[in-house]
């Protein structure tokens, strides 16, 4: 393929194993093929932090896709380029939507001053706003807040609810006019597979929009993906190539211009190391 491919990797249940870490044939193989020039990257949900924990021993030489798109990020030291703000009307919609009912209780991620921060309320946890911070217990992120009051909307870029398929299924349906212009998922988290999230950000700050902007930076001609689940679906129809790993949802094979075998097997470093 022509030496300006960029080549996009989603990382959890694609480009890492089942306990979320890059094997030891992943971490080689990537670091090979940037050695030679190959430009590769990663597209993610996850923080900056969690993800070079995830892929730790890869050496990420261009700038990465974090939070689904929202910021993009030096490779290397984490340092945001940009990072795109959700509305303040939608923020208040989302805390107004889920006033009343104590299971959808949402979580913020913002980037105040510099720094980013989790923003919840303190005292009001649902059942999914304590599994997703027991999971990130001793994160400096961690900010709790007395009420709603207390956040600064403007700097909220990324919100979650987690819970119960249903109720969370009628959030997105309740929001849909507030959040027209926002990328809205629904869908299920492999490693919590009994509770859905519905995932809030800003509409031109996909996955999609991200690889975009990181191949405008790198001048490259041409974007390959690889990826899993829902999320990947905006990539996937942007990318020139797109291939699943074996354990994708349907609507993501659906999209795919191939499948490949599933991610414990180091299917992605495998088809690169032979098509890179």
């Amino acid at each position: 393929m022509s030496s300006r491919t960029l080549y996009v990797t989603d990382l959890d249940f694609t480009l890492l194993m089942a306990d979320a870490r890059a094997s030891a044939a992943t971490v080689q193989g990537i670091n090979e093929l940037s050695e030679r020039g190959t430009l590769i990257t990663f597209a993610t949900a996850r923080s900056f932090g969690s993800a070079s924990r995830a892929t730790a021993g890869i050496r990420w030489r261009h700038p990465v896709v974090t939070y689904g798109g929202t910021i993009i990020a030096d490779g290397t030291s984490g340092r945001p380029f940009d990072v795109a703000l959700l509305d303040d009307a939608v923020v208040r919609a989302i805390c107004a939507a889920t006033a009343s009912d104590p299971e959808l209780e949402p979580v913020f991620h913002t980037y105040e001053s510099g720094a980013e921060r989790i923003r919840w309320r303190v005292g009001s946890e649902s059942a999914g706003v304590r599994l997703f911070i027991d999971h990130r217990l001793g994160d400096p992120r961690l900010r709790p807040l007395a009420s709603w009051r207390e956040l600064e909307r403007d700097s909220a870029y990324y919100a979650v609810v987690i819970g119960r398929e249903d109720p969370v299924r009628a959030l997105a349906a309740a929001l849909t006019e507030a959040t027209r212009d926002c990328a809205v998922f629904v869908s299920t988290d492999p490693y919590t597979p009994d509770q859905w999230w519905l995932e809030i950000h800003s509409g031109a700050a996909t996955k999609a929009d991200g690889a975009r902007r990181v191949a405008e930076r790198l001048d490259a001609e041409r974007i390959v993906a690889f990826g899993d689940n829902h999320n990947d679906v905006p990539l996937f129809e942007f990318a020139d190539e797109a291939y699943a790993v074996g354990n994708a949802v349907p609507e993501l094979k659906e999209r795919a211009t191939g499948v490949l075998e599933g991610h414990d097997t180091d299917a992605v470093v495998r088809w690169l190391l032979a098509n890179a």
